[in-house]
């Protein structure tokens, strides 16, 4: 039992050194606006250009981007801080004060770096989340005197 403790304890510390950026997620439909601070997101192919989107089923975003197959990808910087705060949970006011639009795919935050609009290709449950493969079909630069923010977590095992 303490060796597997051992053993997961380091297993985490390795998962958690693999740099990903820091992304608010977002979906809208039906008069609904849900965002998500996410660090799961990879790009997983060229031509077309796709992406994929770790989600917990548990989250409201996960039904909303199930239910319209579209999503955004907001791509934050060190700069935006302030949205880390408003998107680390889901509330009915999270998009309150933030500059944003609405767009077919999801809310464009215009304080960020980048902004990757979506429609979903497909959603493959992998362990405790569920992946969107997601095809950009719209996408560019926001504020491109800005870095995209880099994390780094101290354990694999939670976020």
């Amino acid at each position: 039992m303490a060796d597997q403790a051992v053993q997961n304890k380091g297993i985490g510390e390795a998962i958690g050194r693999i740099p990903s950026g820091v992304f608010v997620v977002t979906a809208q439909g039906g008069g609904r606006r849900v965002g998500m601070l996410g660090s799961w997101v990879q790009q997983v192919g060229f031509d077309p250009p796709t992406i994929s989107v770790a989600v917990h089923p548990d989250r409201e975003l996960y039904a909303l981007i199930a239910e319209t197959g579209m999503l955004t990808i907001n791509v934050l910087s060190n700069q935006n801080m302030n949205l880390m705060k408003n998107f680390s949970r889901y509330s009915p006011e999270q998009f309150d004060g933030v500059a944003c639009r609405d767009s077919q795919y999801g809310v464009v935050l215009e304080d960020c770096v980048a902004v990757m609009e979506c429609w979903v290709k497909n959603r493959i449950q992998v362990a405790d989340h569920h992946l969107f493969i997601a095809e950009v079909a719209e996408g560019g630069l926001l504020n491109p005197e800005l870095e995209p923010m880099v994390h780094l977590r101290k354990s694999g095992f939670n976020y």
